[in-house]
């Protein structure tokens, strides 16, 4: 039986609360946010600090799913899970006390934040219960889904990530490519584990594209070499530089030009030195420097237009730029790839979906911009931004404004490339692109994205393609090339553990260790260190020598069990909060790139190690 309640909230805070984090994502990732609905399935240790961290930073609603009771004499014990416990109560009747646990749970989180609405389902058991109904009602009402499966044995979220991939309306097997689904209906799936002393994270997602990359050092965007090569590219640059005239200026003035007009200037000078005693040399008027002793020339003609070196910022920056001047941003190999191949993958959706509007706005950005490039001799839309640099209030606004103005210019010409795309294809495809999309878009060409994994199905069967099988085999070899200062701490040995746990549970419906007894603990250890053996085969990575002499020490033998082994029986299971905390605070920040589709998601297994505080991230 299902027992659904919903829990109303209050109306979300002002930017001042949440003031922090905007200066992260900003307000459009806060909006988004606020947008999703998380689904938590399993609410346990793991599951709860990684719901926790997302409902204090103003998530819009969560829901939890989950078919486990609490009673007050179970919640009065020892227990791992902070958000799952009682109140105190004067009822003489403890049966009457008796709660779900996701009910439980759903009221301690929502404490922590009034403008999160929480609700939850209790079911009957986890592995049959009916997601796709749950999943779909809960899509009718939110703008986008995540869901979050905490602490689920295979037999259970194999078949949750297969929905989670193939999306609401697909079908097959999780082994697809999803090409074919409305990217709307696949829903990202984070999978969470707390296991003793080890815990993991991966992310799962057939399609994820991303504009808010945020790449650390992002290298600025101002066409300088284009402009000197040929002037009518950028001539409203070449004529605010021909405007300056640093002779004629005082003191005052001299150091406060900005660094992109003295480096305009010291090319022009640069490329006087170079004429002297060469006739009729035209190469010469729009070259630029290209070797080693030219563009140490020209960096030192760039500190002769000082007055003062030492006095003048200005003339520092430029110094320390000066090979903006003849280098130009060249579009990433990751955007080139997405560039290179959207025309056919436009094509291919338009006729799989007919009718039906399955085009991905990202996709028709991709291919906007593609006819952009190949109409501007290879050069994307201007950013329109610029660094910040010492200059004078006007002196900025003026370079400010010629760059924003020809950024506007070339978005508007990508509204029309994109006005072109609807006629083209129809409106039933193409979906509409608003304005602060665009923007955005145009603005972080460079740092575009498209992130793809592997379905858990094809990680937890070992599937390789052609295409991923040689570069997969490759990272496992070199992180056990690269192990850690202990190499008995080395993250991928406590992978294959965890996986042989989970191997017991598919052969035994529990996890080893569950007979506390000294000769049941024997056997539950010698029958995870089989499976440890069977999961390095799968993984083609027999006769290793760091496995030969960790997991395999003892060799391979049915007597010989390793301290792997010994040591995750041990566990059976058990939930270590601290454990659960580290794991939930690296999901939740997972969890916030795939909602607000900002920064780059891990692709690959995320294992820690909490006997030695170690982790690592695996490509499987």
């Amino acid at each position: 039986t299902k027992h659904t309640q919903s829990i109303l909230s209050k109306q979300m805070a002002t930017s001042d609360k949440y003031d922090r984090q905007l200066r992260l994502w900003g307000a459009n990732g806060q909006r988004k946010l606020a947008e999703c609905c998380v689904v938590l399935i399993n609410a346990t240790a793991a599951g709860t600090e990684t719901l926790k961290n997302l409902v204090l930073p103003g998530i819009g609603s969560f829901h939890i799913i989950d078919d486990a009771q609490v009673s007050p004499t179970q919640s009065n014990g020892p227990f791992s899970n902070f958000f799952v416990f009682h109140t105190e109560t004067k009822a003489d009747d403890v049966e009457s006390q008796v709660k779900s646990r996701a009910e439980i749970a759903t009221q301690h989180l929502l404490e922590l934040n009034p403008d999160v609405v929480g609700s939850f389902t209790t079911v009957d058991s986890l592995q049959f219960a009916d997601y796709t109904s749950i999943l779909s009602s809960l899509a009718t009402k939110h703008s986008s889904l995540l869901v979050i499966a905490a602490d689920l044995p295979s037999c259970v979220l194999l078949p949750i990530s297969n929905l989670c991939w193939n999306g609401l309306g697909g079908g097959g097997e999780g082994g697809s490519n999803a090409t074919h689904v409305s990217q709307k209906e696949v829903i990202p799936l984070l999978i969470v584990k707390s296991y003793g002393l080890i815990g993991s994270v991966r992310v799962q997602t057939p399609y994820h594209p991303i504009i808010e990359s945020k790449p650390d050092n992002p290298k600025p965007d101002l066409r300088l070499a284009s402009t000197l090569s040929n002037p009518a590219s950028f001539p409203e640059l070449q004529s605010l530089a021909d405007k300056t005239n640093l002779d004629d200026m005082d003191s005052k003035e001299h150091c406060h030009v900005p660094y992109v007009i003295l480096l305009l200037k010291a090319v022009e000078k640069w490329r006087k030195e170079q004429l002297q005693g060469v006739e009729n040399d035209d190469g010469a008027r729009t070259r630029l420097p290209k070797t080693s002793e030219e563009k140490t020339a020209f960096q030192k003609t760039v500190s002769s237009l000082a007055k003062n070196m030492e006095q003048e910022l200005n003339f520092i920056e430029a110094v320390k730029n000066y090979y903006l001047a003849y280098t130009e941003s060249e579009i990433p190999y990751e955007v080139q790839e997405l560039l290179d191949s959207i025309e056919d993958n436009i094509l291919e959706k338009v006729e799989v979906t007919s009718n039906n509007v399955m085009v991905d706005t990202f996709d028709v950005l991709l291919l906007a911009l593609k006819k952009f490039i190949d109409g501007h001799d290879r050069f994307p839309p201007l950013n329109g931004s610029i660094p910040d640099m010492t200059a004078s209030t006007k002196a900025y606004i003026d370079l400010q404004t010629v760059y924003k103005d020809r950024a506007e210019r070339d978005k508007a010409e990508m509204m029309n490339i994109l006005d072109a795309l609807t006629d083209q294809y129809g409106k039933e495809v193409i979906p509409t692109v608003s304005d602060d999309e665009l923007t955005s878009f145009c603005k972080n060409i460079y740092n575009l994205r498209l992130v793809r994994t592997r379905s858990f199905q094809q990680e937890y069967n070992f599937e390789y393609g052609d295409d991923d099988a040689d570069d997969i085999l490759g990272d496992l070899i070199m992180a056990t090339f690269e192990p850690y200062e202990v190499p008995e701490h080395t993250p991928l040995l406590w992978f294959i553990a965890l996986r042989a746990c989970e191997a017991f549970y598919d052969d035994y419906g529990h996890y080893p260790g569950q007979d506390g007894r000294e000769l049941a603990l024997e056997s539950d250890a010698c029958c995870v260190q089989k499976n440890m053996v069977n999961i390095v085969d799968k993984m083609k990575m027999a006769e290793n020598d760091l496995l030969d002499s960790t997991l395999f020490s003892n060799g391979t033998g049915d007597d010989s069990v390793s301290d792997y082994a010994k040591e995750v029986t041990r566990y059976n299971n058990a939930e270590i909060h601290n454990i659960a905390s580290i794991v939930g605070g690296v999901a939740s920040q997972e969890a916030v790139k795939l909602i607000t589709r900002q920064y780059i998601p891990m692709e690959g297994t995320y294992i820690y190690n909490g006997i030695a505080g170690v982790a690592g991230t695996l490509k499987l």
